[in-house]
């Protein structure tokens, strides 16, 4: 079982949007991750999470806890998003049991940058090695998956979550917040884009 704690800030942007291709332009050469499929448990909420990761004899559940929103803050000019703490505790799973809820299945392709702080200063991580405290920027396709087993491109979501000790957490956001975003002065997010994966999934699922 772990148990820990992340500042998060995400934006989803429909799949038509004009940003996209810019977005994937920008993190072409971001390392790819190998692709991989969540199921999210309908729970309706936008502060809390389940999520079952992995399978076949190797899935984890993880929870999600939303203990904080801050509201929306500025990382430039033409960047507002909602800024979130989050407790997230996981452990193994075998098949997690979904109260008659039924599951959200995702397949997702990430790509990801990593921020080092060390010494208060941030710094693109290279090489493939973790920091202690920092934060990932990612860009993410989603797509959803049917009963069948079709899936079909949902959403992008580029999102920036701290890690590390819990007094380090805002100060790697906003660095790394800060020095991404600096590449691209005239990108434009607002605020009504930017929410968690709870949120979103209530929102389509309100919409279906």
């Amino acid at each position: 079982m772990n148990l820990c704690e992340s500042i998060e800030v995400r934006w989803f942007l429909p799949v038509d949007d004009a940003r996209v291709h810019r977005l994937t332009s920008w993190f072409s050469r971001a390392p790819s991750e190998a692709p991989r499929t969540d199921r999210y448990l309908r729970v309706q909420r936008a502060d809390l999470g389940v999520k079952e990761r992995g399978g076949s004899g190797n899935a984890s559940l993880v929870t999600k806890f939303r203990v904080c929103a801050f509201g929306p803050i500025h990382f430039s000019p033409t960047i507002l998003g909602e800024l979130e703490r989050w407790t997230k505790l996981s452990h193994r799973s075998a098949d997690a049991d979904d109260g008659g809820r039924g599951w959200t299945i995702l397949r997702k392709e990430r790509r990801v940058r990593v921020f080092g702080l060390v010494s208060g200063r941030i710094a693109e991580a290279t090489g493939g090695r973790l920091p202690g405290a920092g934060c990932a920027v990612e860009l993410t396709r989603v797509e959803q998956v049917d009963s069948e087993g079709n899936a079909a491109l949902a959403a992008w979501t580029l999102g920036l979550e701290a890690f590390g000790p819990q007094e380090t957490l805002l100060e790697a956001l906003y660095g790394a917040g800060r020095a991404v975003f600096a590449e691209q002065p005239d990108l434009r997010l607002n605020a009504a884009e930017s929410k968690g994966y709870p949120a979103w999934l209530a929102e389509r699922s309100a919409e279906r």
